[in-house]
């Protein structure tokens, strides 16, 4: 009992005494703080020295960045160590409401940065310093040498990038993105800068070569070069224990094959190489790399097979993007079965084939594009079971039918359809429960307009072109969302009063004179060939959005009205209509939207007078085509004015002079044939380098051989022919270069003198075969103009003249008929290896025909009619198996003709 009292004594002891403890440590902890300030003198002072020399925009809602009474390491922005050393600083959130940034005026980063020794990271993000030039990386590598992390995104710098950034030898992180005028990189740019883990100079205006070996830094995850379109290089061959997890290389000059070993990234999620000069075979192995995401090898020139993608290999991945090249083979339907693949793109191809049907079939998948390949056979079903699809591209294949647009009625989401090609079935039930943007069905052997578009009221692009469509457009057509309207090559037409009522909230209602009484969105309206009569439809009056609007190829007539240029339009074609009157050009006015118009095409009308020269206020315009017309007087000097001028038509007008202030120097293609221009040749065309198509043809120019035009580097045609030039084609001895040039047409002039070797020699365009181009590429391709333009050019191949309505860059042709050359024809012709079509047909050449000719393996014309040549027909020509016309009447020839090979399968064969 004793005991017992004993220990209750002892432990009511310390009890109380612990309660003791707890109570005094409670009040001392609610006792006030002695106030303690981390942030250094030096520091603030170098802090305050910084905002002192900031410079707000006026946006910015506050007048300073920090209340300098306060402890710094508070900061926003700031951060500090234990001894209040500021180690991270952080600027990037100092912009304006409208995303305006802060500036420092005349910076000297040194003076700055001094007392900041100890940042580890530096975010000047958006803080514009362009001030400092070149020497800021040299003087942050000096003042800031524990740097870590270096962000200076959008800041304004410019280069050259310096080497010295390579002294900051625990850089993780370098962000120089967005900053166009870094221009030139150093080959010992972060050379051995082995911390390195990401590195991005997007958007920096590089050019030069890019240092190869930094792909290689052990440590490196991420590498952004992209938007640099003057940066080349070669992906090297990567190590096994690179560490590389996202590449993007877009829209630079990056060139060269994939290296197989590609495969040893097997970290990489990310491969964006799209936009470069890649080609050759995409490596198969890349179907192995089991982290990747995303794959944009899109816009390059990569052949072969798309490597085999299997649900197992590639399990991760959710983009793929190969379109616009030159990918053939079967397209496997694995494809459609990668568990997370949600955007597919293969148009542009050249894949073939039949689409298999697939199960398992991606409940990710959100876009489908294969437009503009070669895929045949039925449309799987397959495709119709894809729950999440949005967007489905089949456009220009050559799929057969017929396709019920009701299949995709289970597929609810999808907002974007696309068929071509196909005979489309349809009934008023028909997407009863999609509600589609986009729905394009050109060449679908459509007869009607489709009754299901009726309760399609979110429509805002429909193509229904090419079809068979008669009649009257509908009323239920025009859709207060729709923005583009493609009816091209339909016979269909607008009645003057239009019968149309109020079907519903998205149909308008129109006056007795056609007009919408409500506003239409419309912005693209295309209506080339739709058999249109009379004056010009007068319900476009309205349509205050328009940008592009074709009319082209119809039966209009009249005046193009006054109205038109009231819209703020950037494309017009009213070509090969019959309009007759453009009195509102008649005097130098302003018009309305002048500086919007980019493409106009008013060729092949009745338009009568002179150049109406108020087009010259045009300040925009990229093609001028107003050929075909009945145009006279002087082509108006004011066009040499209009700085963004790219191609201008004046074909077949009466146009009698032109000066060397009526030549814009941006041209890239001059067309003034069949007109009626006298005197010589503009010699301000000397100043055109990016001229490409040059055709003075049938005209009255007279003048000696331009030798001038060597100065045009591009040049790829040239046509002279039919005009009253004279005198020899260039000098003995002089070296002149012609280095794409693969279209001469000299004909029907007054050139006299031999065949110099040294204009063979000169035409350089014309010695090199392309047998492994394997893609048609024409001239105009890279016009890069607002709407499509065909190049075209009338010459004479296999025996009679004809118009190439596209001039691809694979013909060759050399035409010096009818002129007055003499002399022999050079043995050196045999170098113009690429020549598709030869014509030295009416001069004088005599001597034999050389045995040379017999080297032009591509010839698939050859005419020497009308000349003095003699002896024997080389037995060499037979080695031309791609001849089909040969003429060589009319000339002195004797012996026997060539037996076998060619000359026994000749198309025609005039002796």
């Amino acid at each position: 009992m004793r005991d017992f009292h004993h220990h209750l004594l002892l432990f009511l002891y310390l009890f109380l005494l612990s309660l003791h403890q707890v109570t005094l440590a409670s009040s001392l902890s609610a006792a006030p703080k002695a106030v303690h300030h981390r942030c250094r003198d030096d520091q603030r002072s170098a802090f305050a020295q910084l905002q002192e020399n900031l410079k707000f925009p006026e946006s910015f809602s506050k007048a300073e960045l920090w209340d300098l009474k306060t402890d710094c390491c508070s900061w926003e922005g700031v951060t500090c160590n234990d001894a209040g050393h500021a180690t991270q600083l952080d600027l990037s959130f100092a912009s304006g409401e409208d995303g305006d940034s802060v500036s420092l005026e005349k910076p000297n980063l040194g003076m700055l940065f001094q007392n900041l020794s100890f940042l580890v990271e530096l975010h000047l993000d958006y803080v514009n310093i362009s001030a400092q030039g070149s020497n800021w990386c040299e003087v942050i590598s000096q003042v800031l040498p524990n740097l870590r992390v270096l962000s200076l995104s959008n800041s304004s710098l410019s280069g050259p990038l310096c080497s010295s950034l390579l002294k900051l030898h625990s850089l993780s992180e370098l962000d120089l993105s967005q900053n166009p005028e870094l221009s030139s990189i150093s080959p010992s740019f972060l050379v051995n800068s082995s911390n390195l883990e990401t590195l991005d100079l997007s958007y920096c205006g590089l050019n030069g070569s890019f240092p190869n070996n930094i792909f290689r830094f052990p440590k490196l995850q991420t590498i952004d070069l992209s938007e640099n379109l003057l940066l080349s290089g070669q992906l090297p061959e990567f190590s096994l224990n690179s560490s590389i997890q996202s590449l993007s290389l877009k829209n630079t000059n990056f060139s060269g094959n994939i290296p197989l070993s590609i495969s040893n990234l097997k970290s990489l999620n990310y491969l964006d190489l799209s936009r470069c000069k890649f080609y050759g075979v995409i490596p198969p192995s890349l179907a192995n790399l089991t982290q990747l995401e995303t794959l944009d090898l899109s816009f390059n020139s990569f052949n072969g097979s798309i490597p085999p993608f299997q649900r197992d290999g590639v399990a991760n991945l959710a983009f793929l993007y190969l379109e616009h090249n030159q990918l053939n083979g079967v397209l496997n339907s694995s494809l459609f079965t990668l568990p997370s693949l949600q955007n597919l793109d293969l148009s542009s191809n050249q894949l073939g084939g039949q689409l298999d049907e697939f199960s398992d079939a991606s409940s990710s998948l959100l876009m489908i594009e294969l437009s503009n390949n070669n895929l045949s056979g039925s449309i799987p079903r397959s495709i119709f079971n894809l729950p999440s699809l949005i967007e489905l591209n089949l456009l220009y294949n050559k799929f057969s039918g017929p396709l019920k647009l009701g299949d995709f009625k289970n597929q609810k989401d999808l907002t974007y359809l696309a068929l071509s090609g196909v005979s489309v079935e349809s009934d008023n039930r028909s997407l009863a429960y999609v509600q589609l943007a986009t729905l394009y069905l050109p060449n679908c052997n459509l007869t009607e307009f489709p009754n299901f578009l009726k309760k399609q009221n979110r429509l805002t692009g429909l193509d229904l072109s090419n079809n068979r469509i008669q009649g009257y457009v509908p009323s239920w057509i025009w859709k207060t969302t729709l923005t583009t309207l493609y009816l091209s090559r339909n016979p269909v037409d607008f009645p003057k009063t239009p019968p149309f009522v109020k079907v519903n909230h998205s149909t308008p209602i129109y006056n007795e004179d056609g007009v919408s009484s409500f506003h239409i969105m419309l912005e693209d309206l295309r209506m080339s060939s739709c058999n249109i009569t009379g004056s010009f439809p007068e319900f476009i009056r309205n349509q205050e959005n328009l940008l592009y609007l074709d009319l082209s190829d119809n039966k209009l007539s009249g005046q193009i009205p006054k109205w038109i240029w009231n819209i703020s339009l950037t494309y017009l074609n009213l070509s090969c209509n019959n309009f007759d009157f453009l009195d509102q050009f008649s005097t130098p006015i302003s018009l309305p939207y002048s500086d919007t118009l980019v493409t106009l095409d008013l060729h092949a009308n009745q338009l009568p007078g002179s150049f109406p020269k108020a087009i010259c206020n045009c300040s925009q315009l990229s093609l001028l085509d107003m050929s075909h017309n009945q145009l006279g007087s002087q082509i108006p000097d004011c066009l040499g004015k209009i700085p963004t001028l790219m191609v201008l038509n004046l074909q077949a007008n009466n146009f009698d002079s032109i000066s060397s202030y009526a030549i814009p120097s941006n041209l890239l293609s001059l067309k003034i044939s069949d007109n009626k221009v006298e005197g010589k040749l503009p010699s301000s065309l000397a100043n055109c380098s990016k001229l490409e198509v040059l055709d003075l043809g049938g005209n009255m120019i007279r003048d000696t051989f331009p030798l001038w035009l060597e100065k045009l580097p591009a040049l790829k045609i040239l046509v002279l022919q039919s005009n009253k030039f004279y005198g020899p084609l260039g000098n003995r001895g002089s070296a002149t270069i012609f280095p794409v040039l693969h279209v001469m047409d000299l004909s029907s002039n007054e050139f006299t003198g031999n065949l110099l070797e040294e204009l063979v020699q000169s035409l350089a365009g014309m010695k090199v075969t392309t047998k492994n181009e394997s893609r048609a590429r024409y001239v105009g391709d890279n016009y890069n103009i607002n709407g499509y333009y065909k190049e075209s050019v009338t010459i004479t191949n296999k025996g009679r003249k004809m118009l190439m309505d596209r001039i691809i860059t694979l013909f060759t042709c050399l035409d010096l008929s009818q002129n007055r050359f003499h002399g022999e024809i050079p043995e050196e012709i045999r170098i113009l290896k690429s020549l598709k079509a030869l014509t030295l047909s009416q001069n004088n050449f005599n001597g034999q025909i050389p045995s040379s000719l017999g080297d032009l393996t591509e010839l698939e014309s050859l005419d020497l009619s009308s000349n003095q040549l003699s002896g024997e027909i080389p037995p060499q020509l037979s080695r031309l198996t791609f001849l089909a016309v040969m003429n060589l009447s009319y000339n002195q020839l004797e012996g026997r003709i060539p037996q076998g090979n060619q000359f026994d399968t000749f198309f025609q064969f005039f002796l």
